[in-house]
């Protein structure tokens, strides 16, 4: 079998054994709060400590922002794998929130002309957070199984449109403020105690599908969603939940998704990227794993 390399970032959210177990590569991005830059890596021994950091400060009203990746981090990350004759697949945060995919399929265009007989293939995931993650675990399991990196790419771009992506929110602003949603939807958010449940559609952009009062509303309408979907065929039975370290309400969403689920159905959680938890605050709780559609009808 080729050897080739799996590549994400740091919006993906997988637990850390997964990480060891299939050496996945990651992309730094960078976060700002208060004017100081942090660049996180999410397969840090410490990111909790980061995440715990984001979230803390968030409540206490720091001003956080995200930045891109520039396609010279990924030349810089890539170069020495493509001399050593390693290809690389590379999954990236959605294109409908960030331009990580651009920036990575420019840095890609660049290295060909240097190494033309080295394979670098950039997927476009049209998801985040816990949805990535599934996805970049899927790409190990193909890898494992015997797959080429073209047939690797190939299934990825067939099956990540399954990939679906339900979580919500304590407050709407934070979206609003980095422009994922607009004013109008993020007024939901402060109403009547209002839980936006959320979804990244088919263009990999957010859209709001219900409004539940309360939390455990919205989980179970996260919940419901998700079982009405789920079953695609030659997909691993994954459901990774994703939260803003709030470690004891995950174990209660957990056990309930795994009651519905089925014990077939592997569910894990994990402590959300920053990268992803500037845009979604300190009140947050995702869903994700292969359904057939990702927008709720």
């Amino acid at each position: 079998m080729e050897e080739y390399l799996i590549y994400t970032d740091s919006a993906a959210d997988l637990p850390s054994h997964i990480y060891e177990e299939y050496d996945i590569r990651i992309i730094p991005m960078d976060y700002l709060i208060n004017g100081k830059t942090v660049t996180f890596d999410t397969k840090a021994s410490d990111r909790d400590r980061y995440c715990k950091e984001l979230y803390e400060a968030q409540r206490q009203g720091a001003d956080v922002h995200t930045s891109q990746i520039t396609p010279f981090r990924y030349i810089e990350a890539w170069t020495r794998d493509l001399e050593e004759g390693r290809d690389i697949l590379c999954l990236t945060f959605s294109s409908g929130l960030s331009a990580t995919w651009e920036n990575a399929v420019n840095a890609a265009s660049q290295l060909k002309e240097d190494y033309p007989d080295r394979k670098i293939c950039v997927i476009d995931t049209l998801s985040a957070t816990a949805g990535l993650g599934v996805l970049v675990y899927t790409a190990c399991l193909n890898r494992a199984k015997g797959m080429s990196i073209e047939e690797n790419a190939a299934w990825m771009k067939e099956k990540s449109i399954y990939m679906c992506h339900r979580f919500t929110v304590g407050d709407l602003d934070y979206l609003h403020k980095g422009g994922r949603v607009s004013a109008a939807v993020a007024l939901i958010g402060g109403m009547l105690n209002i839980k936006p449940v959320l979804v990244i559609d088919d263009e990999g952009k957010l859209q709001v599908t219900a409004k539940a009062r309360g939390m455990n509303a919205a989980w179970k309408n996260m919940i419901r969603s998700y079982v009405h979907e789920c079953g695609v065929p030659d997909t691993p039975k994954v459901i990774y939940i994703s939260h803003s370290y709030l470690y004891e309400e995950a174990e209660k969403l957990k056990a309930l998704v795994q009651a519905a689920a089925g014990p077939e159905t592997i569910v894990e959680t994990i402590c959300q990227t920053p990268i992803i938890g500037v845009h979604t605050g300190p009140e947050f709780f995702s869903l994700c794993g292969f359904g057939f559609h990702r927008k709720e009808e």
